[in-house]
């Protein structure tokens, strides 16, 4: 795996707008003119009912998948290179594939399904189809938001929103 400061510019160049899109359905880092920002009501609502950490189709799950199938040809190859060069992300759902797929781990169904997986970030980056193996990277990546405790429902503190990018590791905790 390669961890160098080009690859962490890029998990923030991806994985911030989206952030911000989940929160306040826009791109954009919230200014904080003052100590608080407005979570966006599809945030709150989705919040209290779905179960974001799921890959079924709810909010979260679809804003992802219009997030990434919006992305530029660049920009989803900014993607594919950030989960190919994730070891412990290829590794994590080869397990996950192997057993939810009932199959034993030796070489061969291995070998099989990593190449799946590959195939799958390979249609991602040159026709943007999106697989659930993709979605469940972000969602994995997502899902200290979802165990925060806020101080509002409907707000979100400037503290609080930087203890959440801190949380998430600087969006690299599946690549330490």
């Amino acid at each position: 795996m390669k961890e160098n400061k080009s690859s962490a510019t890029l998990e923030h160049q991806v994985l911030l707008p989206l952030f911000n899109l989940l929160l306040f359905d826009k791109h954009d880092s919230p200014d904080f003119n003052s100590d608080h920002e407005v979570l966006s009501n599809n945030f709150v609502e989705a919040f209290k009912t779905d179960n974001p950490t799921e890959i079924e189709e709810n909010f979260f799950t679809k804003r992802i998948y219009f997030y990434l199938k919006e992305l530029s040809t660049k920009e989803r190859e900014n993607v594919f290179n950030i989960l190919f060069n994730n070891d412990v992300y290829i590794s994590t759902l080869t397990i996950g594939n192997l057993f939810s797929n009932k199959l034993s781990p030796d070489e061969k169904n291995t070998i099989s399904t990593q190449n799946k997986i590959l195939a799958d970030l390979l249609n991602y980056k040159e026709e943007a189809k999106i697989s659930k193996n993709i979605l469940l990277f972000f969602s994995l990546q997502f899902v200290s938001i979802f165990e925060y405790k806020f101080s509002d429902s409907k707000i979100i503190t400037k503290f609080e929103y930087y203890d959440i990018i801190d949380k998430l590791g600087s969006f690299q905790k599946l690549n330490s």
